[in-house]
């Protein structure tokens, strides 16, 4: 064989193995779609709809609901939690989340219930540790809160 029948050899070579490579990603990408799409979400509960069937389907029946239909008194200012920007606090006011204490109380399965609501914020609750930020605004306890979560901006 020749040095042109041996480099156009391992081209064919390469070529078939990128194109093998690229169907495995693409079966891939596609499996992973379908199981996205068999798995359809839980409806979104609004506060309002507090007594109505819906919301007992999103929730087991032994689970209370985390929601309230209005803040008990002033609500909280949940911006101040890391990881609770403008949209994620006007998506919790939408679903009846508005004090610190009522996150930090949150059992592991209203945290469930609660970040399945979220959209593309699932997952932020555990991750930026909500309950542990809410649960020392809850208690005053600012010093505590910088201690574990890092300094506080000069707005708070």
């Amino acid at each position: 064989m020749t040095s042109e029948q041996i480099s156009l050899f391992i081209s064919v070579g390469l070529l078939v193995l990128g194109l093998l490579t690229a169907l495995y990603v693409l079966q891939r990408v596609r499996a992973g779609q379908a199981r996205r799409v068999a798995q359809p979400r839980p409806p979104v509960v609004a506060p309002t709809m507090a007594a109505e069937p819906d919301v007992v389907a999103a929730a087991p029946a032994e689970t209370p609901s985390p929601f309230l239909p209005q803040p008990a008194g002033d609500a909280d200012d949940l911006l101040r939690i890391k990881g609770i920007g403008p949209k994620l606090s006007a998506r919790l006011a939408e679903l009846g989340v508005f004090h610190f204490a009522q996150i930090a109380q949150w059992t592991p399965e209203q945290l469930a219930l609660v970040d399945s609501q979220l959209g593309a914020f699932q997952g932020r609750p555990e991750r930026d540790q909500w309950q542990s930020q809410a649960a020392l605004f809850a208690a005053g306890d600012i010093k505590g809160y910088e201690r574990v979560h890092g300094k506080l901006g000069p707005a708070a």
